[in-house]
């Protein structure tokens, strides 16, 4: 293996990784983040790049396996960097009808679903958390929506998985009026980045029948109840 000091912290790098990837990945932003701040909070002692993972030319998913330490006793060391995430809970509102949203329906292989109804949601490549929202909604859900950043409203930035992802995702909503000649385009619309093979369909449901959809994921989920209580407390 390649051992390269990055600062305090040897990295070592899988024989089977280039080496002319090698800077690539050290200059990843999210490999970069994660590093610091683990370095900063623990006892990092070696960080091994097991696989990398390259979307077109941008370095992706990154698999480390961390000799780190802390209060005197190693920790769980397997980590799968991808960097952050943003998603968006659009609710869409017209006079005489219960408030509606809009989910994307698409297949997502590592759970196995062929049909995953999710919010609209993507990674952040280069642009801010609102910027990165924007086009993920212009990507998935269609170029034709009034919408601006500054009618994003921030619930909240979790981490989805932190025993295992590095991947923190910042929830948000947006109120959109809407006629039933433009809901009715939208639902069942379909969209997706072909360079990234995706293949989405767009439904529209009603916002409180997200806890009923069946076959979604934690953001969805947290975004309505998070939603829901912030409504409760300070109203739209």
């Amino acid at each position: 293996m390649d051992a390269i000091e990055d600062g305090p912290v040897p990295i070592v790098f899988a024989p089977e990784i280039p080496a002319d990837c090698h800077a690539q990945v050290r200059a990843a932003p999210h490999f970069r983040r994660w590093l610091a701040m683990a370095a900063a909070r623990f006892d990092l002692r070696r960080v091994t790049v097991d696989s990398v993972t390259f979307f077109g030319r941008r370095v992706g998913f990154i698999l480390v396996q961390a000799d780190a330490w802390h209060d005197g006793r190693q920790v769980p060391g397997t980590v799968l960097l991808r960097g952050d995430s943003v998603s968006v809970l659009l609710i869409l509102r017209h006079a005489g009808h219960p408030d509606r949203t809009v989910l994307t329906c698409e297949a997502r292989l590592p759970a196995a679903c062929p049909d995953l109804l999710s919010l609209p949601a993507g990674m952040l490549d280069g642009g801010t958390l609102a910027s990165t929202a924007l086009r993920e909604l212009s990507e998935e859900i269609g170029a034709d929506l009034a919408l601006r950043q500054d009618m994003l409203v921030e619930l909240a930035t979790v981490w989805l998985s932190p025993g295992g992802c590095d991947e923190a995702i910042t929830l948000y909503y947006a109120v959109l009026e809407l006629d039933d000649a433009a809901v009715r385009a939208l639902d069942g619309r379909r969209t997706g980045n072909a360079d990234e093979h995706e293949s989405i369909r767009v439904r529209v449901v009603g916002l409180d029948d997200i806890p009923r959809i069946g076959r979604t994921d934690a953001k969805t989920l947290l975004s309505f109840y998070m939603y829901r209580d912030r409504i409760a407390r300070v109203g739209t």
